[in-house]
């Protein structure tokens, strides 16, 4: 492997909103650490894009497209994960509405309740949620990681 040193080797991360900005960060350094990193991204073409990128360069990925909004597609990322590595041992609650997903960005009392309630499922609930989704896998390997 290429990485910096191999401390996380045998470990598999999960990054939300891996394929962009900040979260492609993590998956990038996760990897050469020596983790399988998942990438769990609503914008399933730049989870692909970043998996590739991470596999060229050597590394374990796999591209999941997740909404950390919705449980049923939680559900299938751990589904996903569980099938492709065997466990989980961390996971990195990054996805968020920030830069890539549009919102109007006016004052708060300008807001619409559409909008706020769109960005608090996925900001908020979202990690809550992600956070149900694999604490079950962390708890039969006796231990895992949440950021």
């Amino acid at each position: 492997m290429n990485g910096i040193n191999q401390r996380l080797a045998g470990r598999v991360a999960i990054v939300t909103g891996g394929g962009h900005g900040i979260g492609k960060a993590y998956a990038r350094r996760l990897a050469e650490e020596g983790a399988s990193v998942v990438i769990a991204e609503l914008d399933g073409e730049a989870a692909e894009n970043v998996a590739a990128e991470l596999k060229e360069a050597g590394y374990e990925a796999l591209p999941v497209r997740t909404d950390v909004s919705s449980e049923e597609s939680l559900r299938h990322m751990v589904e996903q994960v569980i099938s492709a590595y065997g466990r989980i041992d961390a996971l990195i609650n990054n996805a968020a509405i920030f830069a890539t997903i549009p919102i109007s960005r006016a004052s708060f009392d300008q807001i619409s309740p559409q909008e706020w309630d769109q960005v608090m499922n996925v900001n908020v609930k979202g990690t809550w949620l992600a956070c149900r989704a694999v604490v079950p896998e962390m708890k039969k390997n006796g231990k895992g990681k949440i950021v």
